[in-house]
């Protein structure tokens, strides 16, 4: 009888955490409706997929305002966190599937004054699951981001048979100086972009 106590008391706490998780970085308490919006369009030409005939180079200018107005619309603010003159963003979408599933992404940023990018950087994509999986495994990680924790147990290669991020993994890095995800190269071979 103990023990079934004992289990039923740690199955409460580790409940209780995840939901002061969820509560902690309720995007809801920190910014409104409005801020939420710039948050991400702040961040959409990076995170977001380019247009057609859209290229790194060329993503920032005008004629591709509307559609990134439009895309930033698929997004969603999950949790947000400031810490140390950092903003720490859960950001998820919509993704292919037969079943409604989304993909989460956690971002570090800085924004100066201006509301202008000084640093961007994606910390993690999560793969597709259904949404109760996604808040589920997207919180936890995204609270290790905040906490500065290390991620690699959660990387493809790590995680065995439980899937929980996506990218980085063994070949895929983030290039914070170009801001996009890209396969490491290998030998003389360039390195090729995938998002």
């Amino acid at each position: 009888m103990k023990l079934y106590v004992n289990l039923f008391l740690i199955l409460l706490l580790i409940l209780s955490s995840c939901g002061n998780s969820q509560e902690k970085y309720d995007p809801n308490k920190k910014l409104n409706d409005r801020e939420q919006r710039q948050l991400l369009l702040t961040s959409i030409r990076y995170m977001g997929h380019l247009p057609k005939k859209g290229t790194h180079e060329n993503k920032f200018d005008a004629v591709y305002d509307e559609y990134y107005s439009k895309l930033a619309l698929d997004y969603t603010v999950e949790a947000y966190h400031q810490k140390d003159g950092y903003e720490y963003f859960l950001a998820s979408r919509i993704a292919p599937s037969l079943k409604v599933k989304k993909v989460a992404v956690g971002v570090k940023m800085k924004r100066n004054e201006d509301g202008q990018l000084e640093h961007y950087e994606e910390i993690f994509r999560t793969w597709r699951f259904e949404v109760p999986e996604m808040l589920e495994k997207g919180l936890m990680l995204f609270d290790k981001m905040v906490k500065g924790e290390d991620l690699s147990p959660y990387y493809p290669q790590n995680s065995g048979k439980e899937e929980y991020i996506e990218f980085p993994d063994e070949k895929v890095f983030f290039d914070t100086v170009d801001r996009r995800w890209k396969v490491k190269s290998t030998g003389t071979q360039l390195i090729e972009e995938i998002i």
